[in-house]
């Protein structure tokens, strides 16, 4: 039985794998690699995601990634878009905290949570901010 599930896990790793290889050759490029470098510049090595604004690192190729290391996310997925990929309007400088858990929250629930000081939600994607929801103001 444990055998199984071992093979099982194994499989579907190289599934995924295979299904996203040809995303993940991308992040090879030189291109790429010079343009993340631009990102954080352009973006003043700080986490751009509202309500974050932590100050990025940027560990060596030995250390374990900290909660600030310096990751460049795309907006809009590309799914394999060459030119959404290296589209620098579609990138921002985020922290990895930000980028592996809300990032991805707000991925999976489609809008950004989250409001002002005056409570209004940040993003206009957010259902309260939707068709009047907050009423005229």
């Amino acid at each position: 039985m444990i055998k199984a599930l071992k093979v099982c896990m194994i499989t579907s790793r190289l599934s995924r794998f295979r299904r996203t290889d040809g995303h993940r050759r991308l992040y090879d490029l030189k291109a790429w690699k010079m343009l993340r470098r631009q990102i954080f510049v352009r973006d003043m090595w700080t986490c751009q995601w509202p309500g974050c604004g932590v100050m990025l690192a940027q560990p060596k190729r030995d250390e374990p990634l900290p909660p600030n290391a310096a990751t460049a996310h795309h907006k809009r997925d590309h799914k394999g878009d060459i030119d959404l990929f290296l589209d620098p309007d579609n990138l921002m400088a985020v922290c990895k905290q930000c980028h592996d858990r809300s990032i991805q929250e707000a991925t999976h629930r489609g809008f950004i949570a989250g409001h002002d000081e005056d409570g209004r939600p940040i993003d206009p994607a957010h259902p309260w901010a939707r068709s009047g929801a907050l009423g005229a103001s």
